[in-house]
């Protein structure tokens, strides 16, 4: 993220290449029960977590959407960054190795965070709006879907993650969960109910994604040891 999603990608692109990459912990997956169309909205909402009760780790909950072929990736991100929380917008692309910010906002633990990502087919582009509900500060930013030889590619899974280990427990937010609700995820302008499924990359103070039901996800980790 200016700092910590790239360096991320950076450093498990020798072992993955694509998505989902080393660092991810918990996540899931949400997609098209048919199988068929492109994102045209995705959205969700959070609550900034607290301070940890140790610091000298960097990670992140977000949620963002992804192409097909696991290569690009747009997202709403919101990282612990020193003894602080963030908000921005990122874009990371696997080939070639690309990776482009948007400006950062300060939020404090307890605001409400809304990202949405919203398609232009007309300009080939997704926008995404980054709002702390609180405060009424938005950030935006909008990236052109890139081509894979004459066609442009498709977006077409929601990724919903906590990111990076950390040494200790201790380091993450004692909440020892994080909600990501009032999901929305839209295929070719018709919202769907998403097909989810959960997994993890790295196995981290079981940090572990759930299934609440079609419009929360949560993630939960241990905080103790």
């Amino acid at each position: 993220m200016n700092r910590m999603l790239c360096l991320l990608g950076a450093a498990a692109t020798a072992v993955f290449a694509q998505d989902p990459a080393q660092g991810w912990l918990g996540y899931a997956t949400g997609k098209n029960p048919s199988g068929q169309g492109r994102i045209t909205r995705a959205e969700a909402k959070w609550v900034v977590l607290d301070h940890p009760k140790e610091s000298g780790c960097f990670y992140s909950p977000w949620f963002g959407i992804e192409t097909s072929d696991n290569l690009n990736l747009f997202q709403p991100v919101n990282p612990y960054v020193g003894g602080g929380w963030e908000m921005y917008v990122e874009y990371f692309q696997w080939k070639p190795v690309h990776n482009e910010n948007s400006a950062s906002a300060d939020v404090s633990p307890g605001d409400t965070l809304h990202g949405v990502v919203t398609f232009d087919e007309s300009k080939q582009e997704y926008t995404a709006v980054h709002t702390n509900l609180r405060t009424g500060k938005s950030i935006t930013k909008t990236i052109g879907v890139q081509k894979d030889g004459e066609k442009y590619k498709e977006y077409t899974m929601m990724y919903i993650v906590f990111e990076k280990t950390c040494r200790s427990c201790l380091q993450y937010p004692p909440n020892g969960i994080v909600t990501f609700f009032d999901i929305v995820l839209e295929y070719e302008g018709t919202k769907v109910i998403p097909a989810w499924s959960t997994a993890f990359v790295d196995d981290k103070c079981n940090n572990r994604a759930h299934v609440v039901n079609s419009t929360t996800i949560t993630i939960t980790w241990d905080t103790t040891n």
